[in-house]
């Protein structure tokens, strides 16, 4: 049996510190790639912020935003003192939620810290697909409590054109400073 391997390549990168009045940042999915791994890292203007994300089927000229577009659960392990799990999902949605509380106190370095795996669906494939991301990470919250996190989501598959951009955006406030690379395999 043959060992497969995919060669991810750098598809691009963009970073902005000390930003203001930034509400969202675009991230394009090129076509020409099957998949995609994104590193995210982000701190938001207003401390306790939810992370957001939306998905396009046309480019960035509109995003699903409609109730029931979305699917996603999460898990986000508390790893002070509670050790809890606080479960997180929507058969439903008109957004991701990929993070809650997210704190934005630099002295802390809080914030998130996302590893997300972008599965646009096959267009040559017969078999029923849905766009999927898949994502972990850390977040630092509001109170300097750092949590780890897992979910994934899918663009429900009645939508069967190929996701080729991806719109992150805190659920209230503005984006302060983010950092991302986008790598891609054919």
């Amino acid at each position: 049996m043959a060992l497969i391997t995919t060669n991810f390549v750098k598809v691009a990168s963009a970073s902005g510190t000390a930003q203001s009045g930034l509400s969202s940042i675009e991230i394009s999915l090129p076509e020409t790639y099957s998949k995609f791994k994104l590193y995210w890292n982000w701190k938001p203007e207003t401390d306790n912020a939810t992370l957001l994300a939306y998905l396009s089927t046309d480019n960035g000229s509109s995003y699903h935003t409609s109730s029931n577009n979305y699917k996603y659960g999460a898990s986000i392990i508390f790893t002070n003192t509670d050790n809890q799990i606080d479960n997180d999902y929507s058969d439903g949605n008109t957004s991701i939620r990929i993070s809650k509380e997210v704190g934005n106190d630099t002295a802390n370095a809080e914030g998130n810290s996302i590893t997300m795996d972008i599965s646009p669906i096959i267009t040559e494939g017969s078999v029923n697909q849905s766009n999927r991301i898949t994502w972990w990470g850390t977040r630092m919250s509001n109170s300097n409590a750092i949590r780890t996190m897992l979910g994934t989501a899918t663009l429900e598959a009645t939508y069967v054109a190929k996701i080729n951009k991806i719109k992150l955006q805190p659920g209230s406030g503005n984006i302060e400073d983010y950092f991302y690379t986008l790598y891609g395999t054919k």
